[in-house]
Parts: C-alpha cells; structure tokens; sequence
C-alpha cells in the first residue's frame, strides 16, 4: 500500500519544473503563495526562515540510485519526486492526531503520521516484480520541527503497537516493534512490522540529521522482513551528514 504526497500549487514566483510539484509532510493541499527560490539550499536571506535548510534539488541528491538496491527492483518514475529550488510557505503546528495514524504506517508517506509539513522534500521510490518496495523519503524542517518530528513518530509507533487493520478485504493483527538506534544520525527509530495473517513484514526507518528527517519504507515477502532498510537508510544518513 503507498500514500502518495498530495500535490501543492507554486507560487507564480518561485520557478519549478513542470514535471515537479511542491508537496508537503502534512498530506494536504494548501496554496503556497509563500514559497521562496531557494539559493544554494537556503533561503536567499541570511538568518531568514529557511536559512541553513536543503531545497528539494538538494535533498533529491541525497537519494539512493537503483544501484544501492537489491537486483530487480526498478525505480517508479510516477513517484519520484521532489519540490525543486522553492520552499513550501510556513503553517501552523496542528496537534498530534493518534486517531486513523496506524493503518498509514503501511505506507511509503508515514510521515505524514507527524502532522507537520516540511519546508521542501524529495522522494523515490522503487518496486520488484513480486511488489516487495523500498520507499525513501527526505525532508528539511524549519526551527525545531525536526526533533518535533522523531518524536511524534515516536509517539506514533508506541500508540500503534498493536493494532487491527481491516484493509483488501482482510483483517490483520499488526505488532509493531520499535527501538533506536544509537550512533545513526542524532536520532534513529527503527520499526518492525508484522502479523500473522502476512507473509514477511515492514521495516521502517527515521532519522533525523540535524533540520533534515529521513524515512525509508521496506516491505518484503521475506522472512527478513525488510532488515535491509536499517542499511539502506544508513546510507542516506551519511550522505545527509556530507550535505550538512
């Protein structure tokens, strides 16, 4: 199952390509008459709003290529996306909302669990031909809505570990499995999901470096149940790390 990004409109002076759209954490549309050309990743003001933040261009440069994964899988163009050199308006924080934020942990935008929107993002995302997928995503947030972030999703995943989902016709009794991980970026979530009624399971991965949160989705047939994700992920950390 994947949660696509909602698409948002790009102010008249901000230029994208056409090919792109501005999206946001939070899943909804909103007008972005505030957006802002980027400059190098950052906000063209010294000390402004979006000083010190990557821009979509930028954090699109942090993906991995198809070469990282496993053999068979193939990049989905449809979902390959980022918010170029603009940068999303600012809006207000919403609170968290545990209601309905489980089943969303079965898709490639669980972040959007957190209930915050970025300030820019790029994604990508790759299939096999089983439909086993590897999803990444990665977001630069403004002040301290980062760290908000990791711990909402916290948050989230301890609400969630244990839950009901009734999707596809099937009812499933998820157990979600969460730890950190100490010595990845400045703060690391990991999270197992599985039920008796699938075959394999989930892995999700946060991180945050700095102002910057990566979050990768693997879900797998397997009995390994998409442990490869942690080093995937790893990977993206540490070209994040360069980037900072």
């Amino acid at each position: 199952m994947k949660l696509r990004r909602a698409l948002t409109a790009v102010a008249a002076t901000a230029v994208l390509p056409l090919a792109l759209a501005a999206c946001s954490s939070g899943g909804s549309d909103h007008p972005s008459s505030g957006a802002s050309a980027g400059h190098k990743g950052s906000s063209n003001a010294a000390g402004g709003p979006n000083a010190g933040l990557l821009n979509g261009t930028r954090l699109k440069a942090l993906l991995l290529p198809v070469g990282e994964l496993p053999k068979g899988y193939k990049a989905d163009p449809q979902a390959t996306r980022d918010s170029g050199t603009a940068f999303a308006p600012a809006s207000s924080k919403a609170p968290l909302n545990l209601a309905g934020a489980c089943p969303k942990l079965e898709a490639s935008a669980w972040i959007q669990t957190a209930g915050l929107e970025s300030a820019a993002f790029a994604q990508g995302d790759f299939a096999n031909a089983s439909q086993e997928e590897f999803n990444q995503e990665v977001d630069s947030f403004r002040g301290k809505d980062a760290q908000t972030v990791m711990l909402r999703l916290g948050q989230v995943l301890q609400h969630c570990a244990h839950f009901t989902d009734k999707s596809n016709g099937t009812t499933a009794a998820v157990t979600i499995k969460t730890t950190t991980v100490p010595k990845m970026g400045d703060q690391t979530l990991k999270a197992v999901l599985t039920a008796p009624e699938w075959e394999g399971g989930t892995t999700l991965v946060a991180s945050r470096v700095g102002n910057t949160v990566i979050t990768t989705f693997y879900n797998v047939q397997s009995g390994d149940k998409g442990s490869a994700g942690l080093g995937l992920t790893k990977k993206i950390v540490a070209q994040a790390q360069k980037a900072k």
